[in-house]
């Protein structure tokens, strides 16, 4: 470990950087700690207090109250500027206001019709109100705090031969712009009447600079320092939890027969949405397709089925230790994306030679081929009633098989009876559900599917996710992703057998494993 952290001394001191991208714990007594963490667990937390010391410290997650990330100088430089002993981050700011509004937004109006408020406030409609009212979050944050940040910049040495200019800043750090060599030498000259514009994006939930216009007025002459990671727009993830939806239709009255319910739709409120464990270690040869198909153009949509794709995602990466660009999600996939998202999959698998895991999700619809009730994943640009607008199951195996992977690992949340998750047919001519081939793994494979023959995958509606996909995720919750696929598939096979027989629509997960890893898949693990 020393020899670790003298190598990171030998580099801050050969190349003359500064860290500004510590990270503050913030004890339950209010002790504000900066710091660089070394590792951090769901027990405890180990730091450094500087590069300069080799001495690492560790404090147990008990005494702590909020573990804020790196890049938290500007936050620190703010809450000085406001006096404040709060650090000032995105998420803390949009996180109550997006949670008021939201839970007001999602209750049912006096004058409104129940089905005209299921149109308005359902799991799609609320992800684009909440999208919408952080990006108006995310313009507010920047206009109130940018004005109080004071940029403090110095010029530093010129590179004739890369022809830029090193600027500092007490906050932003190092920054390059590009200043030809003809005219370096009254840039420098001239620097004093500088004027600056800078622009700002959320970047790691707190104040980016995205770019900074260095304006000479008499030289009529303007030079730009601009940050590629502002050029992605990739909007502010904040951990949101909302009341439950709620419709209440009252009282029965005292005459007539009416029978009067309740029903409540738990949206972003699932125990596994908000306990997602968080691990120190990092998977980095597992590369992961979610293929999350829930709105469809010509059928049914697939309830729930994108936040099936999303919080896997976030198991992935959270509890599996798959790095973020490891893990490919697609939404609402068509089947050119179908077909991309395996191509990336072999062609990093090519590279890797073997040592590569894969896992392969996909939530949607399945459809059967009634002539020889092969199995087909239906895009949503696909129709229910052509088979051949599907990808063909066994041309999935085949070409995931075919990889040279270490392991592949496929979850199908999807039946392929023709059968929408609340049980109804596809095709409405098709009047019966068909017992599709479910085909035959292949290479060092095995798929874990959430029904069998002409059952249906059904969705735990009290949960918002598929059934199947609950329990999935259920049991990487409570072992940190820590256990064998055996354990896995006897636990999801039991539970969704359990609570599907409550509902009286039998639903049985099943595993089957190519004919290579009959003996082996068992003490196989997804981290």
């Amino acid at each position: 470990m020393k020899r670790v952290f003298a190598f990171f001394l030998f580099v801050l001191c050969v190349f003359n950087v500064k860290a500004y991208d510590i990270d503050v714990i913030i004890t339950k007594e209010g002790q504000q700690i900066q710091c660089y963490i070394v590792k951090q667990t769901e027990t405890e937390v180990s730091y450094m207090l500087s590069y300069d010391d080799s001495q690492v410290y560790t404090l147990s997650m008990d005494n702590i109250r909020k573990v804020y990330p790196r890049n938290a100088n500007v936050a620190l430089q703010l809450a000085k500027q406001l006096n404040k002993s709060e650090i000032v981050y995105f998420s803390d700011y949009a996180k109550p206001i997006v949670e008021k509004a939201i839970n007001e937004w999602q209750i049912k109006d006096e004058f409104e019709k129940i089905a005209d408020w299921q149109n308005r406030v359902n799991e799609t409609t609320r992800d684009a109100k909440i999208k919408e009212l952080t990006r108006q979050c995310e313009t507010e944050y920047l206009k109130k705090y940018s004005s109080i940040l004071k940029l403090n910049i110095t010029l530093g040495q010129y590179d004739a031969e890369n022809e830029v200019f090193l600027l500092t800043d007490d906050i932003f750090g190092n920054l390059l712009v590009s200043v030809p060599i003809n005219e370096g030498r009254a840039f420098k000259q001239n620097w004093s009447s500088a004027q600056f514009t800078p622009k700002y994006f959320i970047e790691n939930d707190v104040i980016a600079l995205a770019s900074l216009d260095i304006a000479f007025p008499e030289q009529n002459k303007h030079y730009i320092y601009s940050n590629q990671a502002s050029l992605k727009y990739e909007q502010a993830e904040v951990d949101y939890k909302f009341n439950p939806i709620e419709i209440a239709a009252g009282e029965s009255p005292q005459k007539g027969q009416q029978t009067i319910t309740q029903k409540t739709l738990q949206l972003g409120k699932s125990d596994i949405d908000l306990n997602i464990p968080s691990i120190g270690t990092s998977n980095s040869n597992t590369f992961v397709v979610i293929i999350a198909n829930e709105n469809y153009k010509s059928v049914a949509s697939v309830p729930f089925a994108i936040n099936d794709g999303r919080i896997l995602a976030k198991y992935c990466q959270r509890t599996l230790g798959v790095p973020s660009a490891n893990i490919k999600v697609h939404e609402n996939a068509t089947y050119n994306d179908l077909r991309l998202a395996v191509a990336w999959l072999k062609n990093v698998c090519e590279k890797y030679e073997g040592e590569a895991s894969v896992i392969f999700y996909y939530a949607g619809h399945g459809i059967p081929d009634a002539s020889d009730k092969s199995a087909y994943l239906l895009p949503v640009d696909g129709d229910g009633r052509y088979v051949t607008t599907g990808y063909k199951l066994d041309e999935l195996y085949d070409k995931l098989g075919a990889m040279p992977a270490k392991s592949v690992t496929v979850l199908l949340d999807a039946c392929f009876s023709g059968a929408n998750r609340d049980g109804k047919m596809l095709a409405s001519e098709r009047g019966v559900a068909l017992k599709s081939r479910p085909g035959s793994p292949k290479g060092n494979m095995v798929v874990f599917s959430a029904a069998q023959g002409d059952e249906t995958a059904l969705p735990y509606t009290e949960e918002c996710h598929g059934m199947f996909t609950y329990y999935l995720l259920k049991k990487l919750q409570e072992t940190n992703g820590d256990v064998t696929l055996r354990d896995l598939s006897s636990y999801v096979i039991r539970e969704v057998g359990k609570k599907s027989a409550v509902t009286n629509k039998p639903q049985t997960p099943s595993v089957t494993p190519s004919s290579a890893v009959a003996d082996s898949w068992q003490n196989w693990k997804l981290k």
